[in-house]
């Protein structure tokens, strides 16, 4: 069996929980080896497709196949870099403890030898991708005293180009990463000819990457008359690039009266981040937190209710419930218990918690993803 590492990104118990929902959904038969802050290792029955799965994947920044177990790093890996480039110049790189050291080692070696040697310091994946070294196989890691070689990186530059290079980008309304929105997708471990609903689309950042992994029947909505433009833009400008993506159908609605134009039971999933409240500065009062919060709960609570109607059999919500930050208080918004008994039940997305907090240092606001299915 294969053994595969995959590099996580900055919120590695996301990255965990994207790559089990992928695998588990493509059928993957998989053993999980270890896990940590920085990778994830697992053995497969069959090999990946690497390429094909960092692109679907929106929190791995690599995957890496283990070469060997050696004992000799630099004997061994110039025996490699020998056979895998049999003719012409060897371009290769290395990461991990001690990297450079080994590598200009291997390198001696190798010119020893005759063969014409060029180390390639891994500054970045830009840099690897630049010198086709995942192509030429030589984008090499040591992990754990073993020697993985790098399958896929992650298309950084696409994600980049849709975040920042679409028509439309709104401050206030159009904040979600891309790659959060292609997490909660894999999240919902979805086929491709679902029904998927973004009740909350702002600039559209779900339904662009719902139609990058190849999703056609897309909804999107929103109470803003500029976000359903913004989204319209932003769409076409997709459309304009990919050639091949069916267009999603864009509807301006309160979620109060997202019922009345949508048939019941006619939604597969439910995907969205919501109106999370006014931007936070970090003097607000707790009492102007609880004011907002309320509002906040009233309205996810209206918006569940529309949900359980909309909501296929064995239909899927992937939903982001903020909480706030003020000080040392960590202050939620208490919807669960009205959700659940609208007839909805949370799915665990970690085995040490029913949802997963999505936060970088310093920020205000957590975005706490949560799943949930019809009971």
């Amino acid at each position: 069996m294969p053994n595969y590492l995959f590099q996580l990104g900055h919120q590695p118990h996301i990255s965990r929980a994207e790559i089990i929902s992928v695998l588990d959904s493509k059928q993957i038969d998989y053993q999980l080896k270890s896990a940590d802050t920085n990778f994830l290792l697992l053995s497969t029955s069959i090999p990946l497709f690497a390429t094909e799965l960092n692109y679907q994947l929106g929190g791995t920044v690599k995957i890496m196949e283990e070469l060997s177990t050696t004992q000799n790093i630099e004997a061994d890996l110039g025996n490699y870099l020998n056979r895998i480039v049999p003719t012409g110049k060897i371009n290769f790189s290395l990461s991990g403890p001690n990297a450079t050291k080994h590598a200009i080692a291997i390198k001696k070696n190798l010119k020893q030898t005759g063969r014409l040697v060029r180390y390639v310091e891994p500054k970045n994946t830009a840099t690897i991708l630049h010198n086709n070294l995942i192509e030429t196989e030589t984008d090499l890691n040591i992990v754990y005293n073993r020697v993985y070689i790098t399958r896929s990186i992650q298309p950084l530059e696409e994600f980049t180009e849709r975040d920042y290079s679409r028509p439309k980008i709104d401050g206030k309304s159009g904040m979600l990463p891309p790659k959060l929105a292609r997490i909660l997708l894999n999240l919902a471990s979805l086929s491709k000819n679902s029904t998927v609903l973004d009740p909350f689309c702002g600039s559209g950042t779900i339904l662009l990457e719902a139609m990058d992994l190849g999703f056609s029947h897309l909804i999107g909505s929103d109470i803003s008359s500029k976000a359903i433009d913004d989204s319209n833009k932003n769409i076409d400008w997709f459309i304009q690039k990919n050639k091949n993506s069916a267009k999603p159908q864009l509807i301006l609605s309160d979620v109060h009266t997202l019922g009345q134009k949508l048939q019941p039971k006619s939604i597969d999933a439910i995907i969205s981040e919501p109106y999370l409240g006014n931007p936070l500065h970090g003097h607000e009062t707790k009492e102007q937190l609880k004011k907002s919060i309320h509002e906040l709960k009233t309205l996810y609570e209206d918006s569940f209710q529309i949900f359980s109607r909309i909501l296929r059999r064995n239909g899927v919500i992937i939903f982001i419930i903020p909480e706030f930050y003020l000080n040392n208080d960590v202050i939620a918004i208490d919807c669960l218990s009205r959700i659940r008994a609208l007839g909805l039940k949370s799915v665990a997305l970690d085995p040490e918690s029913d949802s997963l907090l999505y936060r970088r240092p310093g920020q205000f606001v957590g975005r706490r993803i949560w799943k949930f299915v019809i009971a």
